[in-house]
């Protein structure tokens, strides 16, 4: 390229003779030459000018590709040379690479998200009002939807290019299936006793008394006998939407679980194996988790209720967690009772809308939902402040406590980010309780308050994530608040900025 630029640039005269020119005198030395030139001396200047800006217009896209050409100031890396050919262009030089940026910008336009998904409900909606194209294509995309099935089976055999993001950490199971949650909290709790002493650990003591079947079998009867008549609820831990959940008071009772739903095969204790010898089991029942039964919710109304509050986190290694303020209660339709008669309803113990809305006095027009600030409301005008503040305070807690528990069995990976739903109960003494964490809850709307909640809410997760890289401030610096999500939790919990009546935001208006 040096053979391509103009001889007296290279500090020679037109024969090829050495010259003694000091570059900074250069100027006048050129104008004073100038006007002694000959008519083609004057063309052969023309000819080095064309191949200035030619040489120019190299330059200045070499430089944008490094991202040196928006510096003011000569780059410590480029020659005193080079950057006086390129601030000596001529006014066509700038006017033709400023046209030609003009023109590249408008042909670029704004940047578009390409995702893919299966769901056609509100995400997909959210996504499509944001201006994303949806694509079929398998790996030709920015974001994906991804179901939990997709992620087990696929996602360790694709390679994903940098910018590209799904929305489940490869084991999000460790938080979102009910006996690996009991087991990593149980975990948790002795390390913390052991490290920090009984009362720090009692902090993450959330979860009623569970216990695994089939596995932990004899630990369930030994606990049931010494506390006669207790009511227990069964959960599979691998279903949602209250499927499988059914209520117990007697052992006997259990015989239900026994019955694999998956296979109609029993669970039976004195079969016979193809040695003619008794085993102790034919088929495995499906895997349920046994917790103790709250018999105190706090109620409202006389009914039931739970809590649905939805977490975001980003990075598991730093943990960094964001909590949305509006969460909504889900409400039974039937008034709350312990009579054994009704020990087998679920519309009077689960809150589960799949369940509530094949009640028979369901109204499909209001739901059964409250916002949770109205809630929050509610208590306030029954309890004093100071009660309200640490309950959802507790609830905060409650949430990063779990995630706490998963951190370090989780695989951090800087291609994923999961929106959390977690149901969490208060009982009649103002105490959270963690019921279960959903990897994939519900973004179908029931009605238009419920689309008009989940909508904001999905909205402000994908600001958070910042596809469109629209955050253009400090990128090291994560922002305390994005819409309705506040950031709680940065390898350590956040202060809020402000000094606030409330020490949560949990239920507080945007």
């Amino acid at each position: 390229m040096l053979n391509n630029l103009p001889s007296e640039e290279l500090g020679t005269s037109s024969a090829g003779q050495p010259r003694n020119v000091n570059l900074l005198q250069k100027s006048n030395t050129t104008v004073n030459a100038t006007n002694k030139k000959s008519n083609a001396q004057q063309a052969e200047n023309s000819t080095n000018n064309n191949k200035n800006l030619i040489f120019s217009k190299y330059l200045v896209s070499l430089m944008s590709t490094l991202n040196l050409n928006n510096s003011n100031s000569p780059s410590p890396s480029v020659s005193y040379n080079t950057q006086k050919l390129l601030n000596s262009s001529s006014n066509s030089s700038n006017s033709v690479t400023s046209n030609n940026r003009a023109d590249q910008k408008e042909q670029q336009g704004p940047q578009v998200i390409k995702f893919r998904t299966s769901l056609r409900n509100t995400v997909y909606q959210v996504m499509k009002d944001r201006g994303w194209k949806e694509t079929d294509s398998d790996l030709d995309w920015d974001f994906f939807w991804a179901d939990v099935h997709w992620v087990h089976e696929t996602f360790d055999h694709v390679y994903l290019q940098e910018h590209q993001k799904i929305n489940h950490f490869r084991n999000h199971y460790e938080l979102t299936r009910k006996d690996l949650l009991v087991k990593n909290v149980k975990r948790m709790i002795k390390t913390v006793e052991k490290e920090y002493g009984k009362h720090e650990s009692q902090k993450f003591e959330f979860i009623t008394t569970s216990y695994v079947l089939p596995q932990e079998h004899a630990l369930f009867q030994e606990e049931f006998k010494r506390n006669p008549g207790s009511i227990w609820i069964m959960k599979p831990v691998g279903r949602a939407q209250g499927k499988g959940i059914f209520l117990i008071n007697k052992m006997s009772q259990i015989s239900q679980w026994k019955k694999d739903p998956r296979s109609g095969g029993m669970y039976n204790q004195n079969s016979i194996n193809s040695n003619g010898e008794k085993s102790t089991q034919v088929e495995e029942p499906e895997a349920y988790i046994v917790q103790k039964y709250i018999e105190n919710p706090y109620l409202i109304g006389g009914k039931k209720f739970d809590i649905r509050c939805y977490a975001l986190v980003i990075s598991y290694y730093p943990l960094v967690v964001y909590i949305h303020r509006n969460g909504f209660c889900r409400f039974s339709n039937f008034q709350f009772s312990m009579n054994v008669k009704d020990i087998s309803n679920l519309y009077i113990h689960a809150t589960n809308v799949a369940i509530q809305k094949t009640s028979p006095n369901y109204d499909g027009d209001k739901g059964c939902k409250w916002l949770l600030r109205n809630l929050k409301n509610y208590l306030l005008s029954k309890h004093e402040h100071q009660k309200v503040n640490d309950l959802f305070t507790e609830m905060e807690a409650l949430i990063v406590r779990s995630l706490m528990s998963v951190q370090k069995v989780m695989i951090n990976d800087k291609h994923c980010f999961e929106l959390y739903g977690y149901d969490i109960l208060i009982d009649e003494n103002l105490k959270p309780w963690c019921l279960e964490v959903n990897a994939s809850p519900s973004l179908t709307a029931e009605t238009q308050f419920d689309y008009d909640l989940k909508h904001a809410m999905l909205n402000d997760c994908f600001d958070v994530v910042d596809f469109e890289k629209r955050y253009t401030a400090d990128k090291t610096k994560l922002r305390a608040k994005v819409g309705g999500f506040d950031l709680v939790y940065n390898d350590g919990p956040v202060k809020h900025e402000k000094a606030s009546y409330y020490s949560s935001y949990l239920g507080i208006p945007n």
